[in-house]
């Protein structure tokens, strides 16, 4: 058994640990921008495959204990490297500080690098080189108080890289916080969703994965796990073909996605087709201002532009006030959603939210609000 720690973006932490819950055999621990987990080699496939608002599966190689910034190299240089590492292979290493022992970042890493690459030396007589692009192995340190802690990355590339996207809108979400919107919303995966301002069509396109049981990680290629010298290819095989036989396309559940903006919606089709649920999506362009609901009941879920250039407020607040009177004109009897890094947007609105959630988009601090739209309650 392995200690392992599903990073995800901030304030999905719950949900993640709620979410692949379901695949690992022990119950995950929530933590700070993360999720820790005992498992095997089995549910470290499985978090990897199975993960929708997750970033990197994170293996943990050593545990040790800084008194003293001196203490550093000595103690990383004094590790077994060699059953990690060998000359052929190249590696980086990504750091981050929560500890008054050790603020400077670039230090960590330079300290650790070179007591890496010395001990590697010593063993072999020669270097492992590094490659920040694309290392062999890449490895993630965090200093938490005086408890040092070194991982190896499972995942490589993030994880809301499903491999469906060509191209990527500038101000498109990442998928890891797309499936966040959508498991912290009140959608239940029958009823009817809208994205009415949906870019390239990330929300939809997540919700169609999760309504047809597609696993977020099926379509990817590599994983960093797959060059490690442990690899199991025929276990890693069966799970996909378990995860493939569980999908379900023979239902049709309503999905929508629609904007202002023609290419948006091309390249959410493109998108959709690179998956095979370009069917099971209903994308058109479409101006807010003339987007009615078809049912009686179901979930909207959007994610308008912030305005970060100067002199945009005036022109976003504007926005606002049309999604507010969009929602409140033709949308009775759905709960709606905004998420947006813009907080002084959300005045323009003029619906009073029920539900306030704090969330990250990057390093913006943004909100998903919860908007019950029924008839009366628009104060």
């Amino acid at each position: 058994m392995n200690n392992y720690f599903l990073t995800c973006p901030r304030g999905l932490e719950e949900v993640t640990a709620k979410q692949i819950s379901k695949h690992i055999k022990n119950a995950p621990k929530v933590d700070f921008g993360g999720v820790q987990f005992e498992g095997t080699k089995i549910d470290m496939y499985k978090a990897n495959l199975y993960s929708r608002t997750g970033m990197h599966v994170l293996k943990e190689l050593f545990s040790i204990t800084i008194n003293h910034q001196k203490e550093l190299y000595k103690k990383v240089y004094g590790l077994k490297w060699k059953k990690i590492l060998s000359p052929s292979k190249n590696f980086a290493i990504k750091s981050k500080i929560k500890s008054k022992l050790i603020e400077n970042t670039n230090y960590l890493t330079l300290k650790i690098k070179d007591a890496i690459v010395d001990n590697i030396r010593s063993e072999f007589k020669k270097r492992p080189s590094i490659d920040k692009l694309n290392p062999d192995i890449m490895l993630h340190v965090i200093l938490k108080e005086n408890k040092l802690k070194i991982y190896i990355d499972s995942s490589g590339q993030p994880l809301f890289k499903r491999g469906y996207k060509n191209k990527i809108h500038k101000a498109a979400l990442n998928e890891s916080l797309a499936s966040g919107l959508l498991l912290l919303s009140s959608w239940n995966r029958i009823e009817p969703l809208y994205d009415i301002m949906c870019g390239s069509g990330t929300i939809p396109i997540e919700a169609a994965m999760m309504a047809y049981n597609i696993p977020p990680g099926i379509f990817r290629k590599n994983f960093a796990f797959q060059k490690w010298d442990n690899y199991d290819k025929k276990e890693w095989d069966n799970i996909k073909i378990k995860a493939h036989n569980n999908i379900n396309l023979n239902d049709t559940i309503p999905i929508y996605g629609s904007d202002y903006f023609k290419k948006n919606i091309e390249l959410a089709i493109q998108s959709s087709k690179q998956i095979n649920l370009y069917k099971k999506i209903k994308f058109q362009s479409l101006d807010i201002k003339n987007f009615k609901v078809k049912e009686k009941k179901g979930v909207i879920i959007i994610n308008p532009p912030y305005g970060n250039r100067i002199g945009d407020q005036k022109i976003i607040n504007n926005l606002y006030k049309q999604i507010g009177d969009t929602f409140k004109t033709h949308c009775t009897g759905f709960d709606a959603y905004i998420f947006t890094g813009n907080l002084n947007a959300i005045k323009s609105i003029g619906l009073r939210s029920k539900k306030r959630i704090i969330l990250k988009n990057g390093k913006i601090d943004c909100r998903l609000l919860y908007y019950p739209i029924s008839s009366g309650k628009f104060k």
